[in-house]
């Protein structure tokens, strides 16, 4: 449950992150647009507790996605998220993540002896937002 939590949280605060960074943003001499780059940054910063070289993550608008499997192949990625008409106000970005999930329950099965907790399911958490300015 906490690993789900942590991860719900991490999508919600990125999806916040993005909308308050859409096109408008940088207009009248504000330069205020964000990178994939800085996104992950923040994601992985946020997810504490969580294995960045688990947590898998799209980023969504509604011409481009980005994919970054796992998190941290896009800490170097320069490209300005959300892009062109995926950052105008009014349109909505999405910000889905996936995790791995341990299931301990085989270890407590009677008779298992010498039983590891398989890798066989999936954390998701999906967070859509609408640009702000």
């Amino acid at each position: 449950m906490w690993q789900y939590h942590t991860m719900a949280e991490t999508v919600q605060v990125a999806a916040r992150y993005v909308v308050t960074h859409g096109e408008s943003c940088s207009q009248n001499g504000n330069s205020c647009s964000i990178t994939v780059a800085n996104i992950a940054t923040s994601m992985e910063s946020t997810g504490v507790g969580l294995n960045p070289a688990n947590l898998n993550v799209s980023l969504i608008g509604s011409q481009n996605t980005v994919t970054c499997n796992p998190i941290t192949s896009c800490l170097n990625n320069s490209t300005v998220f959300p892009e062109g008409t995926d950052g105008a106000v009014g349109n909505d970005i999405q910000v889905t993540a996936s995790y791995p999930m341990n299931n301990p329950f085989a270890i407590f099965w009677p008779g298992a002896a010498n039983v590891s907790a398989p890798t066989n399911a999936s954390l998701g958490a999906n967070s859509i937002q609408r640009i702000m300015f």
